[in-house]
């Protein structure tokens, strides 16, 4: 057996599958510290200013229907019409607003058990327990799903945190919007959390027109401040209230 194929047996074994299935982004970096991409039928967690820019593109890459659960008296930070600019037609979208946290995780062990969408957006502002995050796993691990939990708490933090709200997520990421213009947008992301490899740190350019991903030297970044990223989220989501 090739080493390659022996490590997919491994880590497919680790997460409780016969067969593992993975969302690559196609660029070499990203997907070599990942073992070739996003894990399907896992959870992932995603926080910091530019979380749903960076959700954007993790969508347009699936090209699947989506899911997106959230409850009724957040503040929709996650506004699922701002995703459209990116060409994803609205048909795709099912979007869920339970009343309370305990619909919310029943509505999501559902909709993650079904392998019935390509991707389910779990918007979240209280920690799920241990047992809770479990029964999310086991949900999803036979599936090709995706799952992703959007962290509220940290949406404005202005440095990556070490801690997540899902210990059990597979991958976690900070996001934020280093520059913004009308043809590109430049994220820098900090992989806080990989369980088959260590923290990384990179920097991507999103051109608008194509939805291409390409990598940037980190040395060349221009950071700008918590304030103007928020500016630029606006800018970035023009349909946001």
């Amino acid at each position: 057996m090739r080493h390659d194929a022996l490590r997919e047996q491994i880590i497919a074994l680790e997460l409780g599958r016969s067969e593992r299935q993975v969302l690559p982004f196609d660029l070499p970096g990203i997907d070599e510290a990942l073992q070739g991409g996003l894990d399907l039928g896992a959870m992932h967690e995603i926080s910091g200013p530019a979380a749903v820019l960076f959700t954007q593109v993790i969508i347009w890459q699936k090209k699947e229907e989506v899911a997106w659960l959230s409850m009724e008296n957040l503040n929709e930070e996650y506004y699922p019409h701002g995703l459209l600019q990116s060409e994803t037609s609205p048909e795709r979208f099912v979007v869920v607003r339970p009343q309370n946290f305990r619909d919310l995780l029943k509505a999501a062990y559902e909709v993650l058990a079904s392998n019935a969408v390509g991707c389910v957006l779990l918007e979240v502002q209280k920690p799920p327990t241990q047992a809770q995050m479990r029964k999310l796993q086991i949900a999803v691990k036979n599936t090709r799903t995706l799952g992703l939990v959007l962290n509220t708490d940290y949406t404005g933090s202005a440095a990556p945190r070490g801690e997540g709200l899902l210990g059990s997520a597979l991958t976690r990421w900070y996001v934020r919007v280093l520059q913004w213009t009308y043809e590109t947008t430049q994220i820098e992301l900090h992989l806080t959390k990989n369980r088959h490899g260590s923290p990384c740190h990179w920097i991507v350019e999103i051109d608008h027109a194509t939805h291409h991903l390409h990598l940037v030297p980190v040395s060349g970044k221009r950071a700008i401040d918590q304030a103007e990223s928020r500016t630029v989220a606006e800018a970035l989501c023009p349909d946001h209230p």
